[in-house]
């Protein structure tokens, strides 16, 4: 039996409540929406039940004024969870159709999800993707030394398949080498300000944190006894050249880079852009790749340039690592009823 805080992870695809009222057999779904990744594992989604649709909000009371002023990676992170649901959706025979922000891009309202019954059973769906997400998850310690193949890279792209959505590699050193400096230049400068080492600081956990959300410090490969003092250090000390030096890592040994970029540059765009990327991720992890991301040069303007001046397509709205690693301890998560509100 896991930790409270870890209960989520142990859903069982058997005990779906194949006769039970609709809004029970909705709610089972959200046990698999709730498992999506967001940064800084802030889990920052809201969900209203209805009869055969789910509406899906934005939790703004946990956003990150400096780390995420925009609210650019808070609103990817809820269209990962959109992803989840839709993922989930239809493996349990249910035909998903998202409606993004229908009552405009200032509510916090970010979609309804319809769920209509009769749909295709799992051995029939041509891209069932569902058996990928309680093992999916982010690497921030290593990767092992091996080449992604190219014909996997190709599978992944095909993740990327809403309009004005791009992916982009950058596999050659070069490459690798500039996006290691762009990233170190950010951490640099971030990591001198005290006021974003307090706002990201609040989210680091130690490895045996009761908390159902946050960053678990053993997910950075951090001992143990030296996680239980990490987070109070980070906020008071501006740790850059140890980040730096694990990042860096992170680049320069993964087997390929990669960049979504977009058309467009605002909150339907990032939430679309979410559920893209955990299309993407849970594809990945079928070939046992795990990612590692990199927002910090988008999150100041003048790196966003020189990332967009480099990719030279669209609006860049997050730099990753893919490579082969380990399978991870995950992440705490939040329980389902602290995210489940009464239709409004």
């Amino acid at each position: 039996m896991k930790a409270k805080n870890y209960e989520a992870w142990e859903v069982l695809e058997a005990d779906y409540p194949a006769d039970d009222p609709m809004e029970e057999r909705l709610k089972f779904l959200l046990r698999y929406a709730i498992l999506a990744p967001s940064g800084p594992n802030t889990q920052p989604w809201k969900f209203a039940i209805h009869d055969g649709s789910i509406s899906v909000f934005a939790d703004l009371s946990r956003s990150l004024p400096f780390v995420d002023p925009s609210n650019r990676t808070l609103y990817m992170s809820v269209g990962c969870a959109i992803a989840n649901l839709a993922v989930t959706g239809a493996h349990f025979g249910f035909t998903p159709s998202v409606s993004y922000f229908p009552r405009g891009q200032e509510s916090d309202l970010v979609a309804e999800v319809q769920l209509l019954p009769g749909g295709q059973s799992p051995d029939k769906l041509p891209d069932d993707l569902f058996p990928q997400i309680q093992r999916r998850h982010t690497t921030k310690d290593r990767y092992e030394n091996a080449t992604i193949e190219p014909s996997i890279l190709r599978e992944l792209e095909k993740s990327i398949n809403l309009p004005g959505i791009y992916l982009s590699y950058l596999d050659d050193k070069d490459s690798k080498v500039k996006m290691a400096d762009l990233v170190s230049r950010a951490h640099q400068i971030q990591l001198a300000k005290k006021e974003f080492r307090h706002n990201l600081g609040e989210w680091l956990r130690n490895n045996w944190t009761a908390e159902p959300d946050g960053m678990p410090l053993y997910t950075f490969g951090v001992p143990d006894a030296v996680s239980l003092g990490f987070p109070a250090a980070f906020k008071e000390f501006d740790l850059s050249r140890a980040v730096i030096y694990r990042d860096s890592g992170l680049i320069h040994d993964c087997s390929t880079l990669a960049v979504l970029t977009t058309d467009q540059d605002d909150k339907l765009t990032w939430t679309q852009c979410g559920f893209a990327l955990e299309k993407l991720l849970l594809r990945a992890t079928s070939y046992d790749v795990r990612a590692s991301f990199f927002s910090q040069p988008i999150g100041l303007a003048d790196l966003r340039e020189e990332l967009k001046a480099q990719i030279n397509r669209g609006h860049p709205q997050l730099l990753f690592s893919l490579g082969m690693a380990k399978p991870m301890r995950p992440s705490p998560r939040r329980p389902l009823e602290d995210v489940i509100i009464k239709p409004p």
